[in-house]
């Protein structure tokens, strides 16, 4: 067992007995995650399969051989039917996100809960929680960084290079706006940020520097969206959640970071904004130098935030009892 000192307070200590027991530590969260949309996905593949061969084919589920039907309409135009079933489930791609988002948030919730008492019990003292109008940081610094990280991006001409990205953004956008904002702007953030910066971040947090935290589980939170503009995005800003679930000291700093960025993606994709502001090199120029000029005075003012706990190193009773024994 092992400690080891976390802004300058000791650590849970760490079981590094078993491998697969570390390994699972951390991993367990992802793998939660990516299970539980695979399931979500393969039930609505299954489901638009079905209503397209129905619709198609004129298949009933009263017939007695429907499934030889099924089996012998598969062999004939499977790769008709694989093309219609792929694009509608891109179309529907903001519902199943969403509904995978739902579904795993309760999980998350238990696993984030569990990591929070296990703190308690061996005598970890976390950061302070800053309060709440200094929240107002990170929507700027969010805000600025989501347009002026997409602007650089524009004029880049990276954004038109992938055409995998073009083919995710023409599914995510084409839901109802009020479905977008739900599911992309709204539960996809928190069952994101539960995963990477509640338990994964935070975990190694517990085990290394904040640097090394911060970036492992960057990289894993880019590598995981799939295509390079997505894993340029993800890489920059998931440091920078984790930097605010540092100062914070809650992971609703992040959660409500990410629902910031995504939700001016949402309405920006929707009205035309970046279409409009790439039209003129010189107004895009301006507001991304505008965006950086902001960001960067948000972050400055985050350092000044006194994250340090009073009291580190004093599991909860110790500092009761002193708090008795100071008023007797």
């Amino acid at each position: 067992m092992d400690h080891y000192q976390y802004n300058g307070q000791q650590t849970p200590p760490v079981n590094r007995n078993s491998y697969g027991n570390q390994i699972w530590y951390i991993w367990g969260p992802i793998v939660v995650k990516i299970v539980i949309g695979m399931i979500v996905s393969g039930v609505a593949s299954a489901a638009i399969g079905a209503a397209y061969m129905i619709r198609h084919y004129g298949l009933s589920a009263q017939m007695t051989d429907y499934a030889q039907q099924i089996a012998n309409i598969y062999q004939k135009d499977y790769v008709q039917i694989l093309k219609a079933v792929t694009k509608e489930a891109a179309r529907l791609s903001s519902y199943v996100e969403g509904v995978a988002a739902f579904v795993t948030i309760p999980v998350l919730l238990i696993m984030f809960h569990k990591d929070r008492i296990r703190e308690k019990l061996t005598g970890f003292t976390p950061n302070k929680k800053a309060p709440l109008w200094k929240y107002s940081a990170v929507a700027l610094l969010s805000a600025t960084l989501c347009v002026g990280v997409n602007n650089l991006l524009i004029i880049g001409n990276i954004t038109t290079v992938s055409e995998e990205y073009q083919t995710v953004m023409q599914g995510f956008y084409s839901a109802p706006l009020l479905i977008q904002g739900i599911s992309l702007g709204i539960l996809v953030p928190i069952c994101e940020e539960l995963v990477f910066r509640g338990l994964v971040f935070q975990r190694l947090r517990m085990r290394s520097g904040f640097l090394s935290a911060a970036l492992y589980s960057a990289v894993i939170f880019s590598l995981l969206h799939g295509n390079m503009v997505q894993m340029i995005y993800a890489l920059f800003l998931g440091v920078v959640y984790a930097y605010m679930y540092e100062k914070y000291g809650s992971v609703k700093a992040p959660i409500f970071a990410h629902m910031v960025a995504n939700l001016i993606s949402v309405f920006a994709t929707h009205y035309n904004w970046f279409e409009w502001m790439a039209k003129n090199p010189m107004r895009i120029g301006i507001i991304t130098v505008l965006c950086g000029t902001i960001g960067s005075s948000m972050y400055v003012w985050m350092q000044r935030i006194d994250e340090k706990p009073d009291h580190p190193n004093k599991p909860e009773q110790t500092l009761h009892q002193e708090n008795l024994t100071s008023q007797e």
